[in-house]
C-alpha cells in the first residue's frame, strides 16, 4: 500500500491539456478559460530572440508578465497559477506551464509547447487560437 502512494506522489501529472505550437514574433496565442461563472483570458507573444533567449509577454487575467525562455533544462519553462489556492485541497494547484522547445532561424519562428495542469479544480478551456500581430488590448 505504501509503495502505491509513493507511486503516486511522484507520478507525472496528468495534463489537462498539452500543445505544441508554433509562434511568428509579436504574434499572440490566446486562451480563454470558464472557471465557474467566470471567465479568465491568457494570451501570450514572443518579441526578441536575444542571447539564445527568448523575450516573452504574457497577459493573464488582466496581469501583465515578462519574463525569459531559454533552451536549457533549469530555464526553459514558465510556471503561472491559474486559481487562488484553496486550503481544502492538498494536491498541487491549477498551473499554466510554457516551455521553450526551439527556434527556427530561417523563418523567425519559436516552437512553444504549453501545459495545463487542473489540480483537481472545474474548469474548461473554451477558446484558444493565433491572433495576428496586435496590441495586448486585442482579443
Amino acid at each position: 500500500m505504501f509503495s502505491s502512494f509513493i507511486s503516486l506522489l511522484f507520478a507525472p501529472p496528468q495534463w489537462k491539456a498539452e500543445k505544441f505550437l508554433e509562434l511568428q514574433k509579436d504574434e499572440f496565442y490566446l486562451l480563454n478559460l470558464q472557471v465557474n461563472e467566470a471567465q479568465k483570458t491568457l494570451y501570450f507573444r514572443w518579441t526578441l530572440l536575444k542571447n539564445n533567449g527568448l523575450v516573452m509577454h504574457l497577459n493573464y487575467d488582466y496581469f501583465p508578465h515578462q519574463f525569459i525562455l531559454y533552451q536549457d533544462y533549469k530555464r526553459n519553462c514558465y510556471t503561472l497559477p491559474l486559481l487562488k489556492a484553496e486550503q481544502k485541497y492538498y494536491a498541487p494547484e491549477p498551473f499554466f506551464m510554457l516551455c521553450f522547445k526551439d527556434y527556427h532561424r530561417g523563418q523567425k519562428i519559436a516552437t512553444l509547447k504549453y501545459y495545463i495542469y487542473e489540480g483537481g479544480r472545474d474548469f474548461n478551456i473554451i477558446d484558444e487560437r493565433i491572433v495576428p500581430n496586435g496590441g495586448f488590448g486585442a482579443n
